[in-house]
């Protein structure tokens, strides 16, 4: 994985925002080369991590799997069907979307990177070679970062 950002896809709004956002649903995008990691592969970390019968909330907050082309369609729809397999739940009662992304709106910079904020010291640190918001948020670096923070690893035993 090269870089996250969070934000908005999947509608129609012009510029959604968090307090705005029309049609679109919350959303991660994932940058990631595809000779080192597939798409599948990113969709069986997230299967694994998804529990495929979840009830689906309003439109904002829904569960969804967005795709880029006809091919990426494909490779969701039959990590969706496995996933239900090895859950022991019914295809049909799956509740997960699986929808086309379109236009991708990332959030305001405050919500890029939610563990890594919490650490001023590191993030202060970043600022050296990362000075906006933007640069800090979309870097391979910070993305990284944010996730070892998010997992736990950071605290002491």
């Amino acid at each position: 994985m090269l870089r996250t950002r969070v934000g908005y896809c999947g509608g129609t709004k012009e510029k959604p925002t968090y307090l705005s956002m029309g049609d679109h649903t919350e959303a991660v995008a994932i940058d990631f080369d595809p000779t080192v990691t597939s798409y599948g592969e990113l969709l069986e970390r997230f299967w694994d991590g998804h529990y495929c019968g979840s009830n689906v909330s309003s439109r904002p907050y829904m569960y969804a799997v967005f795709y880029q082309n006809e091919e990426q369609r494909k490779v969701a729809e039959e990590y969706r069907a496995k996933a239900a397999v090895k859950q022991g739940v019914a295809v049909a009662a799956v509740t997960t979307a699986i929808l086309p992304a379109g236009q991708f709106t990332s959030a305001a910079t405050y919500h890029q990177k939610y563990y890594l904020t919490r650490h001023d010291v590191v993030r202060d640190f970043l600022r050296e070679t990362y000075p906006s918001s933007k640069s800090l948020a979309d870097s391979t670096v910070a993305t990284r970062l944010n996730a070892f923070l998010g997992s736990g690893f950071d605290k002491d035993p």
